[in-house]
């Protein structure tokens, strides 16, 4: 897979071992009024029929079917340039190319992939993580199990995470008690920001900063981010007294269902 660059427009592409010619004209102004043609990238153009039309890779999906005659290297190519976050999806494709044959780049990541992603499934263990309280103690997530967890990712500069969190507030006076435990962790830059957050908010839970900060772009995302799946906040889960997810990417009234469906 490569990225190929004309003016200012890119595109991931997937190259075989043979030569390609570029034909036509390219108008940096106007990309839209070029016109070029390509030779040599067939393989490329069968992995565009099975990409998504759905762009969304929270929603997308990808699948192939039964007569589709792809190559291991192109299956895996197929998954990169589709970049879903459907485990189902993923694991599919994964299963389609040999043990013996997942030693390509692509491949290796397909792999990875799909070991991501099957902790981001409902039901699967949630993964922990380390960071730093207002009172710099190192908190793990495996510190609370026995109770029901809701997990925030947020920052000080997001005006929605705020709003969440007041929110939040709401459904946790109504609901507290001994089985349950709301998190929440911050993705400022700043420990002093995030600081100043919490003296202005005055939440009664689990306050928590991970300072590797929130990236500059989707391209780099941090671990935290790629262990739960998400690039944008406020980014909310649910967990239950063994660990386990049993709601992600849920807000308000979501949250609320959530704990009381761990609780029945």
């Amino acid at each position: 897979i490569y990225t190929l660059r004309i003016g200012k427009t890119e595109e991931k592409i997937y190259f075989e071992n043979h030569e390609v010619n570029i034909i036509g004209y390219y108008d940096e102004t106007n990309p839209e009024q070029s016109s070029l043609s390509f030779k040599g990238i067939d393989s490329f153009l069968t992995l565009q029929e099975y990409l998504p039309a759905d762009k969304d890779p929270d929603t997308a999906t990808v699948s192939l079917p039964a007569n589709a005659q792809l190559s291991p290297n192109m299956v895996s190519a197929l998954a990169y340039l589709a970049n879903v976050n459907d485990y189902y999806s993923n694991k599919k494709l994964l299963d389609m190319i040999p043990d013996d044959e997942r030693n390509s780049l692509s491949a290796r990541w397909l792999v990875e992939r799909v070991k991501i992603l099957s902790h981001q499934i409902i039901g699967a263990e949630c993964p922990d993580f380390t960071f730093t309280n207002v009172n710099d103690q190192k908190v793990n997530l495996k510190d609370f199990r026995g109770k029901i967890v809701v997990l925030d990712f947020c920052a000080s500069w997001c005006g929605p995470c705020r709003k969440e969190m007041r929110s939040m507030l709401k459904i946790y006076n109504e609901l507290k008690a001994d089985d349950l435990e709301f998190i929440s962790v911050s993705l400022d830059d700043s420990q002093a920001k995030w600081k100043k957050m919490l003296d202005e908010e005055k939440l009664p839970w689990v306050m928590l900063w991970d300072k590797t900060g929130f990236p500059k772009s989707n391209e780099a995302p941090s671990a935290i981010q790629t262990a739960y799946g998400f690039y944008a906040i406020p980014f909310l889960v649910v967990i239950d007294k063994e660990g386990k997810l049993i709601a992600r990417n849920v807000r308000g009234e979501q949250v609320r269902e959530a704990i009381l469906k761990a609780r029945n």
